[in-house]
């Protein structure tokens, strides 16, 4: 078992308070998870569910949060996300979004779960996700103490049928259309 240092800096405390209860519910979900197998399969599944959220065109992302929100949550008159809202760039401006979200994400799920250690593949695997350099490095740390950990990581990495969907999803198309010509 790899300890994990607590980040320097926590993204959920700096979360918006709106966003705050949202990451809340997936690191709860999460949490719910007997063992990390669990655990990464619920995490890649909602992670997956928030990138076919940020597929959808930008006018119909705010719709849905317009509909969702309580008129308690809305704020003041005009100041829902719609009214908000910067115009629609384009399809792929949706999958930009979630590339630069999904580090975010994964960084304070993982602060709410607050783990003091790394001790399996999985786990590894998804702290490699994070924003936060703390658990990057504890990753790295927990796959350098043993060979079998880094081998057990890339099998994962090459195996694991929702994780490559998210690195998909993480990719830049115009990255993977250079990397089929090399």
């Amino acid at each position: 078992m790899t300890p994990i240092t607590q980040p320097s800096r926590s993204v959920f405390d700096t979360s918006p308070e709106n966003l705050r209860p949202f990451l809340e519910g997936l690191a709860a979900r999460v949490a719910a998870g007997s063992n990390w197998m669990v655990r990464k399969k619920t995490l890649c599944d909602l992670l997956l569910g928030l990138d076919a959220f940020f597929a959808l065109p930008e006018s119909e992302r705010l719709a849905m949060l317009d509909t969702v929100a309580a008129p308690d949550d809305t704020g003041a008159e005009g100041d829902t996300p719609a009214a908000n809202a910067p115009e629609d760039d384009g399809p792929e401006d949706g999958r930009a979004d979630f590339r630069e979200v999904l580090p975010i994400y994964v960084g304070a799920i993982l602060e709410q779960l607050a783990e003091k250690s790394i001790s399996s593949p999985e786990q590894a695997m998804i702290y490699m996700l994070s924003i936060h350099p703390e658990h990057h490095g504890a990753a790295e740390a927990w796959m350098l103490a043993n060979p079998r950990h880094g081998k057990a990581v890339r099998k994962l990495i090459r195996t694991d049928r929702r994780y490559r969907q998210l690195m998909e999803r993480l990719t830049p198309k115009d990255l993977d259309q250079d990397t089929a010509i090399a």
